[in-house]
């Protein structure tokens, strides 16, 4: 969920700033973290930004990057003290909010984390990643027909994003809807036919509906993806290969 609201916000900042020579002033370290970031260094990132803080702690483009890359380290409690200073210092950043709420619902605090995407989207309504969030702590709040709707309105602003037709479809499944939650992953696996958990929750889809063999395919594909790490998949496959297997052998006793 986040990788939506990490793209809109860095791309905000990196249109308005050219890469630096040398870091000197607060912008410079943030520049460098940015950097750091996109290298895949979140210690180092967080270490610029840090630096950057130190000369300016009232920059809140270097808190929220840094709440972004403590959240990238699954410290989201630390996140949510770095997206806190934004909002006191500039309350009117919807990707703040929205990075806020993605973190509350990574700890399960889902009411708090669908008001924060709630403030997000009342500063600017084409927050798409917003809604994903809402419809996620709604999924988990097994609040599926809202989570539905939810995906809809982010899929209305982003019709292309992948994710949300991942989690549009596994929110049909629940509901039982089977048809569109087929079509949803569909969706999804066309605009990323590289998306493994796509393929996964695919191979899922088809199990539960006792397909074993097109949802073997399916984990075979996640698995070609992933090189074979991904353990729910080689569970799921070995699953279906012995419901299969016993298909297969109550047939041949029925001939």
């Amino acid at each position: 969920m986040a990788a939506a609201a990490k793209a809109q916000a860095h791309c905000l900042y990196e249109a308005q700033h050219p890469p630096l020579v040398q870091e000197k002033t607060a912008e410079d370290w943030l520049q460098k973290g940015y950097q750091l970031y996109n290298n895949g260094d979140l210690p180092g990132a967080i270490a610029a930004y840090q630096q950057s803080l130190a000369l300016d702690p009232n920059y809140y483009w270097a808190w929220h990057n840094l709440g972004l890359a403590l959240a990238d380290q699954h410290n989201f409690l630390g996140a949510i003290e770095a997206y806190q200073q934004v909002i006191n210092i500039s309350p009117d950043l919807a990707q703040t909010w929205q990075s806020m709420g993605h973190a509350l619902y990574q700890l399960g605090r889902y009411s708090e984390a669908i008001q924060a995407g709630e403030k997000s989207l009342s500063i600017d309504p084409s927050y798409y990643a917003s809604w994903e969030v809402i419809g996620s702590a709604l999924y988990y709040q097994r609040k599926y027909e809202e989570a539905m709707s939810a995906y809809l309105k982010c899929l209305e602003l982003a019709p292309d994003y992948y994710l949300a037709w991942d989690y549009l479809g596994s929110t049909y499944a629940e509901l039982n809807q089977l048809s569109g939650s087929l079509a949803a992953y569909d969706r999804c696996l066309e605009l990323a036919p590289n998306y493994a958990t796509g393929w996964f929750n695919l191979g899922l889809l088809y199990a539960s509906v006792g397909q074993h063999q097109e949802a073997i395919k399916r984990y075979n594909e996640a698995l070609r993806l992933t090189n074979n790490d991904f353990p729910e998949a080689i569970d799921a496959r070995a699953k279906s290969i012995l419901h299969a297997q016993g298909a297969a052998l109550s047939t041949k006793n029925w001939v």
